[in-house]
């Protein structure tokens, strides 16, 4: 876990302690937060990862099939529709 004490810009939060729960480019577990992440939000729509590499996602689409791969923090699509698979990844969460 990381912390740390918001500045004068936070106005009436200043001087208090805060925890960062998100994953921070750069950090050291940046990446494996990451992969987490879309780890999780890749089931949530269907897509199964291959049993020989955890970074390359599968999914079913009836006449062909849909591909996710990714590498360290990029992410690549292959299918006949990618918009598709962007806008469902990037459909606003509940906080």
């Amino acid at each position: 876990m990381m912390y740390t004490r918001l500045g004068p810009e936070s106005e009436d939060w200043a001087g208090k302690l805060a925890i960062l729960r998100k994953a921070l480019y750069g950090l050291i577990g940046s990446c494996a937060q990451f992969h987490h992440h879309i780890f999780a939000e890749l089931e949530k729509i269907g897509f199964k990862p291959f049993k020989d590499d955890p970074d390359l996602w599968m999914r079913d689409a009836g006449d062909h099939y849909r591909y996710v791969a990714k590498y360290i923090d990029e992410i690549l699509i292959m299918s006949k529709d990618p918009k598709a698979i962007i806008d469902l990844l990037e459909k606003p969460k509940g906080l």
